[in-house]
C-alpha cells in the first residue's frame, strides 16, 4: 500500500493502460472467462486509489476535479458496458482510459511537490 501512496501516478498510468488494452483485448476472445470480465472492477478499485492520492498529492488545484472527472468517466464506460445501460462506441470507453493515463502521466511529471513551500507556490 505503501508503494501506491508513493507511486499513486505511476500506478494509476499503468492501470489505466491496462483497462485499456484490456478493453482492446477482450472482443478478440470467443468464450470470455469470467475471471476476465471481473478484471473491469479490479482497475476501478486500482483507479479509485490511485486517483484519490494522486489527487490529494497534487500541487495543482485543477488536477484534483480532473482526476476525479477522469476516474468517473471511465468508471461510468466500464459499470455502463458491464450492466448494458446505453451503447457507446468502444471508442468512448478507449478515450476515457487514454484521458486518465494522461492526467495521472501529467500530474506525475508537472504537478509533484518537493517541499511544502513548492505547493503553496503553486496553489
Amino acid at each position: 500500500m505503501k508503494a501506491i501512496l508513493k507511486n499513486s501516478d505511476v500506478f494509476g498510468a499503468v492501470s489505466s493502460t491496462l483497462c485499456l488494452t484490456h478493453c482492446i483485448l477482450t472482443p478478440f476472445f470467443l468464450v470470455i472467462p469470467t475471471w476476465w470480465g471481473g478484471l473491469n472492477y479490479f482497475f476501478i478499485a486500482i483507479s479509485f486509489f490511485a486517483v484519490n492520492f494522486s489527487a490529494k498529492n497534487s500541487s495543482k488545484k485543477i488536477m484534483k476535479p480532473l482526476l476525479w472527472l477522469g476516474f468517473l468517466f471511465l468508471s461510468f464506460c466500464i459499470i455502463n458496458e458491464e450492466l448494458g445501460l446505453y451503447h457507446f462506441p468502444e471508442f468512448v470507453t478507449y478515450l476515457a482510459a487514454i484521458n486518465l493515463a494522461f492526467l495521472h502521466i501529467y500530474n506525475l511529471k508537472y504537478c509533484q511537490c518537493h517541499d511544502d513551500c513548492d505547493c503553496k507556490l503553486k496553489n
